[in-house]
């Protein structure tokens, strides 16, 4: 068996209407594609504990939890209980909410984040933050907020998700953006981007990985060789159908690591 595709995730924000659905018909799915990892993104209605032990019979490993922003606010503890539920010590902040998308708000966020990071590290959890494209864009202390953001305090490190799409976005080039987080991220998502459109326009900017302009080979490469654990692909959305849009990244993906194994 790949020791590569171990590491190909799906994140389930791609199939959250389904999710909502008919859960175990989606992770019955997505197994069927090939993927033996899925993260988090909320429970869309179904009951944790139900959600844990469909994960358990379909045998997906866990890529971390997405989590709501305010809950690093309000609920550590309910954090906390969610993640021992399912087996997971790895979260993120899924993103930092609107009203919160000014110096101040940063600086709280931050604060927040370190201090759950202190207060959880020795439980064995790791804190992070996914990002969208604007914490490229806005800045804080001459800093990109991600790179704000994941910037040690004291010893504390919050862990990065770049996400390969919003980098782009952002006019970065994910390739070598990406570079800066080696040590620090974990986990990856994957998304790919074609040019040419507005950046709000995402029925046309964001196609399937494998089949835009972002090097998706480069950016495996990097990660094989700098602590990436799970190569996350999310697809926001699919004017092809949501499982053959996973499907389709997930070839790319695999066929890449199979090449990278056979080389090796």
């Amino acid at each position: 068996m790949s020791h590569f595709k171990s590491k190909i995730a799906a994140q389930l924000y791609s199939v959250r209407d389904e999710f909502e659905k008919d859960c175990e018909g989606t992770l019955k799915t997505l197994k069927e594609i090939g993927f033996e990892a899925v993260q988090l993104d909320g429970m869309r209605g179904n009951d944790p504990h139900d959600v844990a032990e469909l994960i358990r019979k379909y045998e997906f490993n866990i890529a971390g939890m997405h989590i709501d922003h305010d809950r690093f606010l309000y609920d550590l503890d309910g954090i906390i209980e969610e993640a021992y539920i399912f087996g997971c010590k790895t979260v993120y902040d899924k993103y930092i909410n609107d009203e919160k998308q000014y110096e101040d708000g940063y600086r709280e966020t931050k604060t927040a984040l370190v201090q759950a990071a202190k207060n959880l590290s020795a439980l064995g959890f790791r804190i992070g933050l996914h990002n969208p494209e604007y914490d490229y864009n806005n800045i804080v202390d001459g800093r990109k907020i991600l790179d704000f953001m994941t910037d040690p305090v004291h010893g504390v490190c919050i862990y990065a998700e770049p996400d390969t799409y919003w980098m782009a976005v952002a006019g970065e080039n994910p390739v070598e953006s990406i570079k800066k987080y080696s040590g620090r991220a974990p986990v990856v998502h994957l998304k790919d981007f074609k040019s040419g459109y507005e950046p709000t326009d995402i029925k046309n900017n964001l196609t399937e990985v494998g089949a835009g302009e972002i090097d998706m080979e480069a950016i495996i490469h990097w990660g094989e060789n700098h602590g990436v654990e799970y190569y996350c692909i999310e697809q926001d959305y699919s004017s092809i159908g949501i499982f053959d849009s996973l499907a389709f990244g997930f070839s790319h993906v695999m066929n890449i690591g199979k090449a990278l194994e056979k080389n090796d």
